[in-house]
């Protein structure tokens, strides 16, 4: 465990989306705060939490989950990625020629396992493509025609298991990396 303080991120999964899983941004806040977390602020309404707080990703990631069960009665999946990791992750992105609202960057609590890597080529069609990142523990994914009706999109995220994860477009990914750029000692 780091006793230091690193600028990160909390990817929540499956919240605020078609109106389930309801989590006020000022809640998700409160809530990080509670737990001794500095400097947060949050970005959408999509469970995107920026913070300042010690220790691994996987216990800060246990952390917020289990304040969010015991606050607001939430069982939500938790990715953590540090400042350095997120932006170098949208830096290396390799869809440069896609729709960044076409471009998805999956990120997972552990090593994407190569029998996922199979699950999600027999999902993939027309000019879908995805690629692991250098991390093994993030993908990229490019949707030339959409998410909407791809079964790759549908099931991308259920294809990772054993790995947790959960995806965002590069649109909110950039966002979310300018806004630790904007403020590096945050």
């Amino acid at each position: 465990m780091s006793d230091a303080r690193q600028l990160r991120v909390a990817l929540l999964r499956g919240i605020n989306l078609a109106g389930t899983r309801r989590i006020v941004m000022a809640d998700l806040r409160r809530v990080a705060e509670d737990l001794g977390w500095t400097s947060v602020a949050t970005h959408l309404q999509s469970g995107n939490l920026v913070f300042h707080a010690s220790g691994s990703d996987a216990g800060v990631a246990g952390q917020l989950r289990s304040a969010l069960a015991a606050g607001l009665g939430l069982d939500v999946d938790v990715v953590i990625r540090d400042a350095a990791r997120l932006r170098a992750l949208v830096d290396a992105h390799p869809y440069r020629d896609g729709d960044p609202a076409r471009v998805v960057i999956a990120c997972c609590d552990r090593p994407i396992e190569a029998a996922a890597l199979t699950r999600l080529a027999g999902l993939r069609a027309g000019e879908e493509r995805f690629q692991l990142a250098d991390s093994g523990c993030d993908l990229y994914a490019s949707f030339p025609d959409g998410q909407a009706r791809s079964r790759l999109a549908s099931g991308l995220i259920g294809a990772l298991a054993p790995a947790t994860g959960t995806a965002r477009n590069l649109r909110t990914m950039t966002a979310v990396a300018d806004l630790l750029r904007a403020e590096p000692g945050r």
